[in-house]
């Protein structure tokens, strides 16, 4: 595609006369338009990352053995599934852990040839908390569970061994959360401990879970890489959800499980998918504006129905499940709409933070409303409920790292856990006011961890391109944190596009 154009605005970064021959050739290598071999360029100026980021390959994902403890991980399972022996995956409450657990559950279930040895608990958030519920594990230890593997889930917390052992459990942890510790008393899978090797520490928990299940498949069945890829494909649109949904970095490996997952999203015959297929096609705009709250709305009900929707094989039973998620989704928007409004009419706002004490309600309303606060100020966003004795805090990020502030504030704490731009924490009421007066002074007076991505970002325009042509974009879908997608303009204004690739002008 080729054709006359004027000048961009003289804001626009220029091509260095020395790079154009660069552009050039990543049109002609790639057979892209210019335009679209120019944003690449500016992204990727090595040719090498460009080929594999414009096209992802399933042959690019890294071999999983290099992430830290996976062979030990793997050998307790199957010596624990040679054994008889019952196991419980343990999972966080979000579609991340979800569509992780679901992923393991399948591959646990291929192993054990349906023994209904495997056993899956979601927690629930108000009576769990972020950290092992000693209870939750001595029922399924009484029905003869042995090891417990956490999903998305465990790391951050070195008490979890300590409980499981105490209920009588042997523990694996399949985690991707940040992680302060430097020495494990049980095999803990996260490519983001500090002595992994692993390539790509970027991984969402449900890639983690890929990770390990491909693993297992290696170890138990001698499956080598390409085998497993194509025989448990339909792994894939799962990775893909959770991936999207827990907004991790879209480059490298998350870029690959999301290029392929979507690739197979409307080609599979699980029962998820078809149930979803009944709407309609699924492209990357629905699945983040209609698929993950869906889902996710789960954990505000029965965090059951959020593995069940991925597991189930009886496709009137996922109807079921999808259409009672939606409700609840629609019953947790408008009720946290009410909320929130009452949170900003009350908040503390400050140069660098809001904070709101609210009476808690329903615990899990706390994340989302963080995150809208955070939006709303465009400031680092900490929101605490308070129940009688107990206090539940949420925090979202622009520029700190939430999970190194909370790890240096831990004495205060029940439990906590998170990211660096999502974290949360439950603490005794005794606390609050150390802990308030401690954390003001952090977020008022410390440096930025990382960059502002509450700020709006003065962007200049990566390619003239005319508006009638912004198709050509769709080999950088899905859009998202690490891939945003591309400035433009057509020479009289800026604009950019949403991940259907609908227009959107920047003022």
């Amino acid at each position: 595609m080729r054709h006359s154009r004027q000048s961009p605005k003289k804001s626009n970064m220029p091509v260095l006369d020395a790079d154009k021959v660069l552009v050039e050739k990543y049109a002609s290598d790639f057979s892209i338009p210019r335009e679209l071999a120019e944003i690449i360029f500016r992204r990727f100026p090595e040719y090498s990352e460009a080929r594999r980021f414009l096209f992802p390959s399933i042959d690019h994902l890294h071999d999983p053995r290099t992430i830290p403890d996976i062979t030990v991980a793997a050998h307790e399972i199957i010596g624990t599934i040679k054994k008889g022996e019952g196991i419980l995956i343990y999972t966080h409450d979000d579609v991340d852990g979800y569509t992780a657990a679901a992923v393991v559950y399948k591959a646990l279930t291929d192993i054990t040839r349906g023994s209904g040895t495997v056993h899956v608990y979601p927690i629930v958030r108000e009576k769990d908390g972020y950290i092992l519920n000693p209870r939750i594990l001595r029922n399924y230890h009484e029905k003869g569970v042995k090891l417990l593997l956490t999903v998305d889930f465990g790391i951050s917390n070195e008490e979890n061994p300590r409980i499981a052992a105490q209920e009588g459990m042997r523990v694996v942890i399949c985690d991707h959360h940040e992680t302060r510790l430097t020495k494990f008393t049980v095999p803990s899978v996260d490519p983001k401990r500090r002595d992994s090797e692993y390539p790509f520490r970027e991984l969402a928990g449900v890639g983690v879970a890929f990770k390990l299940a491909q693993f297992l498949y290696s170890e138990f069945f001698r499956m080598n890489a390409h085998e497993f890829y194509s025989l448990k494909k339909n792994f894939f649109p799962i990775v893909c959800v959770g991936t999207i949904a827990d907004r991790v970095v879209l480059r490298n490996e998350n870029r690959i499980f999301c290029a392929h997952g979507m690739e197979l999203m409307n080609k599979i015959e699980d029962a998820w998918a078809l149930c979803l297929h009944e709407d309609g096609a699924v492209d990357v705009n629905r699945l983040i504006r209609e698929v993950v709250p869906t889902i996710g709305s789960a954990a505000y009900n029965d965090p059951a129905l959020g593995i069940e929707f991925f597991v189930q094989k009886n496709l009137a039973r996922v109807r079921e499940c999808y259409k009672e998620l939606k409700q609840t989704d629609q019953k947790r928007r408008e009720e946290i709409d009410t909320l929130f409004s009452e949170v900003v009419t009350n908040a503390e706002v400050n140069s660098r933070f809001v904070l709101s004490l609210v009476p808690l309600s329903k615990q899990h309303y706390l994340g989302s409303i963080a995150a809208r606060l955070r939006d709303y100020f465009k400031r680092n966003s900490l929101i605490i409920g308070i129940r009688d004795d107990k206090c539940i805090g949420e925090l979202r990020s622009c520029d700190i790292d939430l999970y190194k502030l909370l790890y240096g504030m831990r004495r205060f704490f029940l439990d906590f856990g998170g990211h660096q731009k999502a974290a949360g924490f439950s603490m005794g009421k005794n606390n609050l006011e150390a802990f308030l007066d401690e954390v003001k002074d952090h977020l008022q007076n410390r440096q930025p961890d990382i960059a502002n991505g509450c700020e709006p970002q003065i962007c200049e325009p990566e390619a003239l391109v005319r508006r009638s042509d912004v198709g050509m974009l769709k080999m950088l879908m899905p859009f998202g944190e690490g891939n945003p997608a591309p400035v433009l303009t057509d020479g009289v204004s800026a604009f950019t596009v949403d991940n259907s690739l609908n227009l959107i002008d920047k003022g």
